[in-house]
């Protein structure tokens, strides 16, 4: 299990490189970032589930230039990895676990944010000294420059891996204070807001791209996928 969580808290640390950093590729996406870490930890249909409900959440959401922003990717990945170790512990509460995950998503990525002012303040005083220095040599740029990659990246790592050590023992004890019958309440629920995301998403792609073919064969491997795995 350490091992898995290393894993995943390495590709948090490649969600934040590409969420402005580095890559800006889109793999950051709560839809890709969060099926990636269900990948990773063995749960993939749980991972597109948060990776859905989540890209509905923050599909608005752009780190544009130096405007303020919740860091929506980092959150949504740690919510996804707590989501699916959470849901060892307590596989017959799936509907349970991933409302609290979508809660606990919002509360992380408030706090990337912060994180991210925070490495924004750090960057702007070491690019302020480095400008008054009398000699300014190219190693000192590339050295600044690695510098503010190495701290995206530990913003990614660090909320993925903390989050995954401290919620995934906590939340099934809270999951236990919550009556079993509000399941069949939620269940629905998570339907209901998974055929809107699809729905929303797919009319967002269709809407704003030329390559429409490329929608049409993404649907057509679905559906063989689909049907091999009914055989």
């Amino acid at each position: 299990m350490i091992a898995e969580i290393i894993l995943v808290s390495l590709w948090g640390g490649m969600v934040a490189l590409d969420t402005t950093a580095v890559l800006q590729v889109m793999i950051s996406r709560p839809l890709v970032a969060c099926t990636t870490a269900g990948l990773i930890l063995g749960n993939l249909p749980l991972g597109l589930t948060m990776g859905i409900l989540l890209e509905l959440l923050y599909v608005s959401e752009l780190p544009v230039g130096a405007a303020p922003f919740a860091e929506g990717n980092v959150g949504s990945t740690a919510a996804a990895t707590v989501a699916v170790l959470t849901a060892r512990a307590a596989p017959e509460r799936t509907a349970a676990v991933i409302v609290i995950s979508l809660l606990l998503a919002v509360m992380i990525s408030i706090l990337g944010g912060q994180l991210v002012n925070l490495m924004r303040r750090m960057n702007t005083h070491l690019y302020t000294r480095l400008s008054n220095r009398r000699q300014l040599k190219p190693r000192h740029i590339n050295f600044a420059q690695a510098g503010g990659i190495l701290m995206a990246f530990l913003i990614g790592f660090v909320c993925v891996m903390a989050a995954s050590l401290l919620f995934p023992p906590l939340l099934p004890l809270l999951i236990a204070l919550i009556p079993i019958n509000y399941d069949k309440i939620l269940q629905p629920t998570m339907g209901g807001l998974l055929g809107a995301g699809c729905v929303f998403l797919v009319h967002m792609f269709w809407s704003q791209t030329r390559n429409k073919w490329l929608l049409l064969f993404g649907f057509g491997i679905g559906l063989i996928i689909i049907y091999l795995r009914v055989l």
